[in-house]
């Protein structure tokens, strides 16, 4: 019997330093999007020449520190009472 694969870390392979354009398809969002997150301070950038970069390190952490939606792990979801649950009431002797 072959195990199933063992969940791992994803690894891109990026710059040190990135255009708004690619920060924004790394994250699936529009560069506008992107260059809103710079105006509010939520992500770092940097000027490089004239152009606004966001640095790799950065764009990570920034990454890292979103939040996480969702079942936590260890958590079990609360049960909910079956149909036959319901109708205990109907039972003889309850």
């Amino acid at each position: 019997m072959v195990d199933p694969p063992r969940d791992s870390i994803a690894l891109v392979k990026v710059p040190a330093l990135l255009s708004v354009r690619t920060a924004a398809q790394l994250l699936d969002v529009s560069p506008r999007t992107i260059r809103r997150r710079i105006d509010d301070g939520s992500l770092p950038a940097v000027r490089e020449h004239d152009r606004t970069m966001l640095r790799a390190d950065e764009l990570r952490d920034y990454i890292d520190q979103l939040e996480r939606i969702g079942r936590r792990p260890g958590r079990r979801a609360r049960s909910r009472p079956t149909q036959t649950d319901d109708f205990d009431f109907l039972r003889a002797g309850a």
